[in-house]
C-alpha cells in the first residue's frame, strides 16, 4: 500500500503541474546571454571561424558523428552565412525577450547546432551541455515569467487554448526539468571523480597551471595574484574536489544545497572572470538555478520589493521610462 501511495504521489507531481517555472525563465535569459556572448565577439572574424573562410576545419569537423544541419549556416555562399549568422543572433536575443519560445527555441537549437558543426575547434564543454539541454527544453516552459509571453498572456481577455491536454504538457516540462537536472548532476559527479583520481587535481597544480594559460587570462595581475597564494590553490582545489563529487548527496538537504548552490555559482563566476570562459560558466550556473524552488525565488523578490532603496531606484526606473514613452510618442513639430 505504501509503494502505490508513493507512486501515486509521484504521478501527481509530474502531471498535476509545472515546477521551477522561474527557475527555467531565469534559465532561459542566462542561456540566451551566454550564447551572445559567444557569437557578438566573433562577428568581426565570423567567416574565418564559422563561416566560408572555415574551410580549414573541415578535414576533422567531417569526423563527427551526428547529422549537422549545416545547411543552415552554410559555407558555399558568404550571404546566405550572414543573414543566418546575425539571425541567429536575433533568435538569442529574441530568446532572451522570451517571445515565442515554444517555437523560437527547436529554431534556435538547430541553427546553434549548425553553426558548432561549421568549426568543433571553437568549442568546449559548454558548448555541447548547452546543445543536450535545450533539446530538454524544447518540452519546458520556459516563458511563464519575465517574459514578453508572459505579458501578453496577462493583458489578453481570451482564455489560453491548449493544443495538448494539460497533464501531458505538465509531464513534458517536468520530465524536461528532472532530465536537465541529471543531466548536470552527471556533469558534476563525473568531474569531480575524474579529478580524484588524477594526481593533478589533488596536488593542486591542475588549478596553479589553468592560472597561468596565457590565452585564458583577462585579467593577468589578478591570476597572479591568485596562483602565487598556497592557500588559495588548497582551499579552491579542495572545495572543487569535493562540492562536485558529492553534490548529489549534498542537494538532497537544504542547508547543504545552499552551501553547494552558492559555492559552485562563485566557482564557475570565477571561471568567467580568471580563464574567460563564459559561455560555460553561465550554462553552468543557469542550470543550478533549477535546484532553487520558485517558492524560494518568490521570498527573494517579496524581500528585493521591500527594500526601499532597490523600490526607490525601481520607482526611478519607470519614472524615466514612462518620461522617454511620452517623448517618443510625441508628434513633431511642424516649422
Amino acid at each position: 500500500m505504501r509503494n502505490k501511495l508513493s507512486l501515486t504521489r509521484y504521478v501527481d507531481w509530474l502531471t498535476t503541474a509545472q515546477h521551477n517555472l522561474k527557475s527555467f525563465s531565469i534559465l532561459r535569459i542566462i542561456y540566451g546571454v551566454a550564447l551572445l556572448f559567444l557569437l557578438v565577439p566573433s562577428i568581426p572574424e565570423r567567416s574565418l571561424l564559422w563561416g566560408p573562410a572555415s574551410f580549414w576545419v573541415d578535414p576533422e569537423a567531417s569526423r563527427r558523428g551526428y547529422w549537422t544541419f549545416d545547411t543552415l549556416l552554410t559555407k558555399d555562399s558568404a550571404l546566405l552565412f550572414d543573414l543566418a549568422f546575425f539571425g541567429l543572433i536575433a533568435l538569442a536575443i529574441v530568446f532572451i525577450l522570451g517571445w515565442r519560445t515554444r517555437i523560437i527555441t527547436p529554431i534556435m537549437l538547430l541553427m546553434l547546432v549548425a553553426l558548432h558543426s561549421n568549426n568543433n575547434f571553437m568549442l568546449n564543454g559548454g558548448d555541447t551541455l548547452i546543445r543536450i539541454t535545450l533539446l530538454f527544453m524544447v518540452f519546458t516552459n520556459l516563458s511563464e515569467h519575465y517574459s514578453l509571453d508572459a505579458r501578453r498572456r496577462r493583458r489578453t481577455t481570451k482564455s489560453r487554448r491548449h493544443l495538448v491536454p494539460t497533464h501531458i504538457s505538465n509531464s513534458a516540462h517536468n520530465t524536461g526539468l528532472i532530465l536537465c537536472c541529471f543531466q548536470i548532476i552527471v556533469v558534476y559527479t563525473t568531474s569531480g571523480i575524474w579529478k580524484i583520481i588524477g594526481d593533478d587535481w589533488l596536488n593542486g597544480s591542475a588549478l596553479f597551471y589553468a592560472l597561468r594559460i596565457d590565452n585564458f587570462m583577462l585579467y593577468p595581475a589578478i591570476n597572479e595574484l591568485l596562483w602565487q597564494s598556497n592557500l588559495v590553490i588548497y582551499i579552491a582545489t579542495f572545495a572543487a574536489l569535493w562540492i562536485q563529487t558529492l553534490f548529489v548527496v549534498l542537494i538532497l538537504w537544504r542547508p547543504t544545497r545552499i552551501f553547494a548552490l552558492i559555492s559552485l555559482i562563485f566557482m564557475h563566476l570565477g571561471i568567467g572572470v580568471l580563464l574567460g570562459l563564459w559561455p560555460f560558466s553561465l550554462a553552468m550556473i543557469a542550470l543550478d538555478m533549477l535546484f532553487i524552488r520558485d517558492k524560494t525565488w518568490t521570498r527573494t523578490e517579496a524581500f528585493l520589493q521591500s527594500n526601499p532603496t532597490i523600490d526607490s531606484g525601481r520607482q526611478k526606473v519607470r519614472s524615466w521610462m514612462a518620461h522617454l514613452k511620452s517623448n517618443v510618442m510625441k508628434e513633431p513639430t511642424t516649422m
